[in-house]
């Protein structure tokens, strides 16, 4: 049902997977995991070992809580934004990742699910929460050639990293250069975008799915349109999302909405409102980020306290596990598994590369662990595994 805010605007339905079509995806996807551990281990005891683990850890990161969405965009199956694809290399890369971490088959390999490479520091808005505020629209330091070093870097080292996430600024603003590192990088690795949706055309989101681009994270952070373009910094700030949303389901991109909820943001009306429209769009994912006191935000009182932390974990489990909202996208919110499992950022299954191409634990937890440019990813991620992440405690599992 369209609300005052919605209406008028163009629909799309979530690309939900329903029945026993999700019932037999399930049982395949399960079935390759099997067969990603015989490859491995061979013996059915390890096997048996390796897949009882696999479940405990996912019992400490979800607790009770089965996957209950699976969506499917061209061709791919996906039940979480931050895990590859199915059927797909990644989904593989990323599998064997987890069992090493369980009983190593490949030694001293320092694993990583996700990396998020800022490429540009360019952008044309002037959000109220951007962290590289302080560099907004510098000069650039990384040229073509080094991003494309710091790819190679990572997909060459152990067996490589399943998902890049390529950010910025807006990395749109670099669109060539976006487009040939997607062409030149190795297969076996997802890469997706973190954008604001300024100039994503349908040629562009054509042209960058047809180089590799698996999916776009576009940044919507509230349902009001004036809202907004105020949180952004400009009238237009709206409708590029609307456009971009389009031009991404056209062309086969999988389609998140990222929300930045702050304080004068969270009420369970407002959250249910918001839900209300990713649908509407046709959003996968909605992804939960929460305001931290860095670049613009810095020296601000933006921490959410405890009553506001709960309003959002009750959306993040009705979205995703209660029946009656079985038609909305599904939630991915990392501070829900922080409070309970720790961080899973600085080398533990992410990190973060900024825009000169240094190390940290996460684009929020700055703390330079030296120049990829410069070091070794082994030297890097021995560097940056001793530290932890500022707010939470570092993940264990």
């Amino acid at each position: 049902m369209a609300t005052s805010e919605t209406a008028g605007l163009p629909e799309w339905k979530p690309p939900l997977v329903k029945g026993i079509h999700k019932y037999l995806i399930g049982s395949l996807i399960r079935l390759h995991i099997i067969l990603i551990a015989f490859a491995h281990y061979v013996h059915p005891t390890r096997v048996i070992l390796v897949l009882k683990k696999l479940e405990y850890l996912r019992r400490q990161y979800m607790g009770d809580f089965k996957i209950c969405k699976l969506i499917k965009v061209n061709g791919r199956y996906y039940w979480d934004m931050h895990a590859p694809g199915w059927p797909s290399a990644a989904f593989v890369k990323y599998n064997e990742g987890e069992m090493n971490r369980i009983i190593p088959f490949r030694k001293k390999t320092y694993y990583l699910n996700s990396m998020i490479l800022a490429i540009t520091k360019k952008c044309p808005l002037r959000c109220a929460h951007c962290y590289e505020w302080d560099i907004l629209n510098d000069r650039e330091k990384l040229s073509l050639d080094n991003l494309k070093v710091i790819i190679e870097k990572f997909q060459f080292h152990g067996k490589g990293v399943a998902q890049i996430q390529l950010s910025g600024g807006e990395p749109l603003s670099r669109y060539d250069d976006m487009i040939s590192l997607l062409k030149t990088a190795c297969k076996g690795t997802d890469f997706w975008m973190v954008t604001c949706g300024v100039g994503l055309t349908l040629k562009k989101a054509k042209e960058l799915k047809k180089a590799g681009l698996r999916g776009i994270a576009i940044s919507l952070d509230h349902f009001d349109p004036y809202k907004h373009n105020a949180f952004r910094g400009s009238d237009e700030a709206f409708p590029w999302v609307i456009r971009a949303i389009g031009n991404a389901h056209q062309a086969g991109l999988v389609v998140i909405l990222s929300l930045c909820p702050v304080k004068e943001f969270i009420s369970s009306e407002n959250m249910m409102k918001y839900a209300q429209l990713a649908k509407r769009l046709g959003a996968a994912f909605i992804l939960i980020i929460e305001p931290r006191a860095v670049g613009h935000f810095e020296m601000k009182d933006v921490k959410l306290n405890a009553g506001e932390v709960t309003i959002l974990e009750d959306f993040f489990l009705k979205m995703n596990y209660d029946p009656a909202f079985a038609d909305m996208p599904a939630v991915s919110y990392h501070g829900f598994h922080q409070r309970r499992t720790g961080c899973f950022g600085g080398g533990n299954r992410y990190l973060y590369i900024d825009t000169d191409g240094n190390m940290h634990l996460c684009p929020f937890c700055r703390q330079n662990f030296g120049n990829v440019l410069m070091l070794s990813v082994r030297e890097s991620m021995e560097l940056i595994r001793k530290e932890h992440c500022f707010e939470f405690k570092s993940a264990t599992i």
